[in-house]
């Protein structure tokens, strides 16, 4: 029927426990606030131990994948683009785990629809070329956090990979330079809509002593961390450090804590601090 808006499917991928089950949950409660259609929210996972109610629990298809691999270049996620995995006729939007939900996400499944295909956010370029028109910019192509398409029509892309997983793992160090290479006709979500945390809102060394506040990308739809740090490691409370030897910062970043625990009732600052110690020495001592 025209004009009816159909069920929307949001995904989010978990394995190894690389990310604790609460990451889960706050990107759950974090898509609920600020998406206004009907949507089911699907973590496709080697571990349904810790989701929370109203999170869709899906046994990740044992593809095969070398230990190794599933540790580094995250060629499980691929897994979600297998038939059967997600409802084949449902628009699909994948997000990471830590990424952090700014703004209203509706402008996602609207593009998705009114143009199908394959859709991703273009991978950003160093802070230097910021100064330069985007259309002048290298395009360096897929970045995989952020993801759009129907799940029926990406079976050929999944046994692509599937079926010569080898030359892949010897052709791309990462999940998203295969999509960068074998997507055909990638459609790149509007630039303004997505901020890099680490390319976007950290500053360089010294600069970062000099103007130490970590301002928030009010305009973006969406926050993605990627690399160091994520965005639990910038939540507590404390005088500790974080980051890496040219960008860093110390202590809690105040609108990230807020958003987490937001999204997050089970939080407990004493409890993670326990966890966290050591590796909070570890990076303080880099820095």
């Amino acid at each position: 029927m025209d004009g009816e808006i159909i069920m929307a499917t949001v995904v989010c991928t978990r394995w190894l426990d690389a990310f604790p089950a609460s990451y889960v949950t706050v990107l759950r409660n974090a898509v609920a606030a600020n998406l206004n259609r009907p949507h089911r929210f699907v973590c496709v996972t080697d571990n349904v131990a810790g989701l929370t109610d109203g999170v869709e629990g899906v046994q990740m298809p044992d593809l095969g994948i070398p230990m190794q691999r599933q540790q580094k270049g995250c060629w499980p996620k691929l897994s979600i683009l297998a038939p059967g995995v997600l409802p084949a006729d449902e628009p699909t939007l994948y997000l990471d785990l830590d990424v952090m939900v700014n703004q209203n996400l509706d402008g996602f499944f609207d593009r998705l629809e009114a143009e199908r295909g394959f859709h991703a956010l273009r991978e950003w370029n160093p802070t230097l070329w910021n100064l330069a028109p985007l259309k002048m910019r290298p395009d360096r192509g897929v970045q995989g956090s952020i993801l759009g398409f129907f799940p029926g029509e990406q079976a050929q892309l999944f046994h692509r990979f599937n079926e010569n997983q080898q030359e892949c793992f010897e052709r791309f160090p990462l999940d998203q330079d295969f999509l960068t290479e074998n997507v055909e006709d990638v459609r790149y979500w509007p630039y303004e809509w997505t901020a890099s945390f680490k390319w976007h809102c950290l500053k360089y060394y010294p600069f970062n002593q000099l103007f130490p506040e970590i301002k928030r990308p009010a305009k973006a739809k969406v926050v993605v961390f990627h690399g160091n740090p994520r965005p639990i490691d910038v939540v507590p409370q404390g005088d500790y450090y974080w980051g890496t030897k040219r960008k860093f910062g110390r202590g809690p970043v105040d609108w990230v804590r807020a958003y987490w625990l937001r999204h997050d009732a089970s939080w407990t600052e004493n409890l993670w601090w326990r966890k966290s110690s050591h590796q909070h020495q570890a990076e303080s001592q880099a820095a």
